[in-house]
């Protein structure tokens, strides 16, 4: 089904503050998450708290605040993991009857937690390992706050946790296999071939961020930032100091690791690795979380939804097409460049099948394949079953077995 377009932005443009100036700083990031539940011993599970830094700097000093509800805090093990994967271990199975955690670990504390078993919160104490094991390392990346439970058959909560970095301004790009994420749905670890894909990170690109002309041909170098799949640069769309948003090659091959590296005039990040599957499906939707209302155009050109969040929007009558936007759905028939505008005719389609549901409902796809005028971006016609309630429904794609990220929603007439 052929039918107009509403021009729709490529991204969703994030907002940063650009990094501190000054040589040296200390910043302290915490998790801001519910409380983590701590599982009984025979459980083996950890409770982990992740809290993303996203500033570049070498490390010179690390403290950790933890809270934690426990009854017997000698059954429980407490370890920090860097972003480069250095364990430490701030407690191992002390302290035995103790009640709870309140604390900050700190080299820098007269003596040892494991020692004082202090009773009453705060204060600072060392911890079994010291932090300094992740000193020289880049401060960047996601940190992990681990609690297992290795002795009893108690429970309880992982209440809450920070971290303070002290360290010096560290200036070549710095990127994380977890920072390099799919534009529609920010899943890492995996990338598909053509996706639309953001980098976070630190010194990436200019301050102010430079957007290219999504209408032509995109470059491979903007704002003299460069980002290479394999040592082979790839089309960018937008580029910043800690942002930066570009499509995949069609030319990788599924089951392979394709190795991911950004290059400014300060120097090189680390070469990331990341796995190639045949597709990874992500609806385009309002949110930049990529939950809730879909980017989707009904049959009569209007915008989909409730009016809400757009107007004017509209629901789509059951019996109609509606045209669903993402990213994702993997190799092209005719095949299209990475960074190419695609044409109006020929038009390209998915080789992959691609199906949909609406509300849990089959529903018949007449065309799947890349839109018209808009770079790195498939356009999925899909009718709407005649038998679909009313009202906000739930709506996915299928290809090549992999299926979009859940909680994206229509509205229904």
């Amino acid at each position: 089904m052929r039918k107009a377009l509403v021009i729709l932005p490529a991204f969703v443009l994030l907002v940063f503050a650009p990094l501190a100036c000054a040589q040296t700083q200390t910043v302290t990031y915490t998790y801001n998450g519910m409380g983590l539940p701590i599982f009984p011993n025979d459980w083996d599970v950890w409770a982990f708290a992740n809290i993303y830094v996203p500033k570049s700097f070498t490390i010179s000093k690390v403290t950790v605040a933890v809270q934690v509800q426990f009854s017997g805090v000698g059954a429980l093990n407490v370890y920090l993991w860097s972003p480069q994967g250095t364990r430490t271990k701030l407690l191992e199975r002390n302290c035995g009857n103790l009640a709870n955690i309140d604390t900050t670990f700190d080299d820098g504390a007269a003596t040892m937690f494991a020692n004082s078993c202090p009773g009453a919160p705060g204060g600072s104490y060392r911890g079994n390992q010291p932090l300094a094991n992740s000193n020289g390392q880049n401060a960047f990346g996601y940190w992990q706050i681990g609690v297992e439970n290795n002795g009893n058959s108690n429970t309880g909560l992982l209440t809450a946790a920070s971290i303070t970095i002290t360290g010096t301004s560290y200036t070549p790009p710095a990127i994380g296999p977890r920072s390099i994420v799919s534009l529609a749905t920010l899943e890492n670890e995996t990338v598909a071939p053509g996706d639309q894909i953001l980098i976070f990170g630190t010194s990436l690109g200019p301050v102010d961020g430079v957007r290219a002309d999504a209408t032509q041909q995109l470059p491979t170098s903007l704002g003299q930032t460069t980002v290479t799949f394999d040592g082979t640069a790839v089309p960018l769309f937008y580029a910043s100091n800690n942002i930066v948003a570009i499509q995949a090659p069609f030319t990788l091959n599924a089951g392979s690791t394709a190795r991911i590296q950004v290059s400014t005039p300060s120097g090189s990040s680390a070469s990331i690795p990341l796995t190639v599957v045949p597709t990874k499906p992500g609806i385009l939707t309002y949110d930049s979380g990529g939950h809730g209302q879909a980017r989707a155009i009904n049959q009569n050109g209007s915008r989909n939804g409730n009016g809400s969040l757009i107007s004017p929007e509209e629901p789509a009558p059951s019996g109609t097409y509606i045209s669903l936007f993402a990213t994702g759905l993997g190799a092209l028939d005719p095949p299209l460049a990475a960074g190419t505008p695609p044409p109006p005719s020929p038009l390209s389609n998915t080789v992959a099948l691609v199906t949909a549901t609406i509300a849990g409902r089959s529903a018949t796809v007449a065309f799947a394949g890349a839109a018209p005028g808009l770079t790195g971006v498939y356009q999925v016609n899909v009718l709407v079953p005649a038998d679909t309630p009313s009202g906000t429904v739930p709506v996915t794609l299928t290809a090549a077995g992999a299926s979009s990220q859940p909680a994206v929603t229509i509205e229904i007439k």
